[in-house]
């Protein structure tokens, strides 16, 4: 019998859901570049390592629905084009918008003689327009240190072909001893060639060397899952084990928020995510349960991959009006540049952009990621006919990044 016919399978892990909407939503908030006293906070400035998190909590969920379903080339094609139709969509949408955005710089430059601080088409051109389209814009084709775009999207790249690489190392690997052994060692491999290449903080790597740690990050997560199936049967939550999912939460906003990790302090982050994220599915404990399974976070988990693929163009917008209306300076600073706005301003601006970006991802929600899902899915059915041994589900757990 197959993990997914155990009557004991969970069809749905709900606090893992709200987790990666908190994420996403963390992510949103490091992206406000102008001055306000939220984002000053350790834990928003440590939102790069949300990404981290998003790709072990992925290996866990693919692994989850996808571990014992891939037996043919029939399987994989099908796999591989559900998680195409789940994510390029929407990412196809923002690389629109972004490029309508360079067509908007362009016009404003020729016509007006307006100028950004980037001119049009320079890290965004014909070359990186293409990268894009194919989602190999973070495999390290570019030799230049900027990412392009819609740019929260090299976290897709890289993720869509980790996909590839579980697909071809489960397919040819179903037994799990096998299979255990060749996830550990992608997970060596991903993190210890970033540690050679002096990749520190691990938060540097996305444009250039993003699907090392990507790769390391998902593998980490299938082991998670491997680990929670091995001992779900035999663990049985009592007394003071209820309270290891809080414990662990507790110890990751420690670690962010307290100890402000930098340099090799950061590639503890995935190890923390896949600590709590397995004590959550082992250990449930009824409080934090409840607290995540609130309609609000629930919510915020389920239009999740909108407010991560959503926010940049949002964040793009306000900074364009704080620095071209209203003319708070703009000035560079080693991550990027931040907008000199006073703290009542930034907080204002920041109210607005998250309330844009929510608003605007329950939309792209309903009319962008769900219909294409859907007719993803039923193309699969007719393109690549499953059997009832074989036939694939989509993830119980959203997709989102980061």
């Amino acid at each position: 019998m197959s993990e997914s016919q155990r009557p004991d399978a969970p069809s749905f892990f709900a606090s893992l859901e709200s987790l990666r909407g908190v994420a996403a939503f963390i992510v949103v908030l490091y992206h406000a570049v102008w001055m306000n006293w939220v984002t000053s906070l350790h834990l928003v400035q440590n939102g790069a390592l949300m990404v981290d998190f998003f790709f072990v909590l992925s290996g866990f969920v693919i692994f989850h629905s996808y571990g014992n379903k891939l037996r043919n080339g029939t399987d994989i094609r099908r796999f591989l084009w559900l998680r195409l139709g789940r994510l390029y969509p929407l990412h196809f949408t923002f690389l629109m918008v972004f490029l309508g955005i360079e067509v908007a710089k362009l016009v404003a430059e020729r016509q007006f003689g307006i100028v950004a601080d980037k001119p049009a088409f320079t890290t965004n051109n014909g070359y990186t327009l293409l990268t894009n389209l194919l989602l190999i814009h973070s495999l390290g084709l570019h030799d230049h240190q900027h990412l392009t775009f819609n740019h929260p999207s090299w976290s897709i790249s890289t993720e869509f072909y980790a996909y590839v690489l579980f697909a071809v190392v489960r397919s040819v690997l179903p037994a799990n001893r096998l299979f255990t052994a060749a996830a550990v060692g992608l997970v060596l491999v991903g993190f210890g060639a970033l540690g050679w290449l002096n990749v520190v903080p691990l938060t540097t790597a996305g444009y250039d060397y993003g699907f090392l740690r990507c790769a390391g990050g998902f593998f980490l997560g299938t082991l998670t899952y491997l680990a929670y199936d091995a001992l779900r049967g035999r663990l049985k939550p009592r007394n003071g084990l209820t309270w290891l999912p809080a414990l662990a939460l507790l110890g990751t906003v420690v670690y962010l928020c307290v100890i402000d990790p930098e340099g090799w302090l950061t590639y503890l982050l995935p190890f923390l995510s896949a600590l709590v994220i397995l004590t959550l599915v082992l250990c449930p404990q009824r409080a934090v349960q409840s607290v995540l399974s609130a309609r609000p976070l629930a919510w915020l988990g389920k239009v999740s991959y909108s407010v991560y693929m959503v926010h940049a163009a949002v964040a793009w917008l306000i900074t364009q009006t704080l620095t071209v209306v209203f003319k708070f300076p703009k000035f560079e600073v080693p991550d990027g540049h931040v907008v000199a706005t006073s703290p009542s301003a930034g907080l204002i601006a920041l109210a607005i952009y998250v309330t844009v970006v929510l608003v605007l991802s329950h939309f792209t929600y309903r009319w962008i990621e769900e219909p294409f899902r859907l007719m993803s899915r039923r193309a699969s059915l007719r393109w690549f006919q499953p059997t009832p041994q074989t036939a694939l589900e989509e993830p119980v757990v959203q997709d989102a990044r980061s």
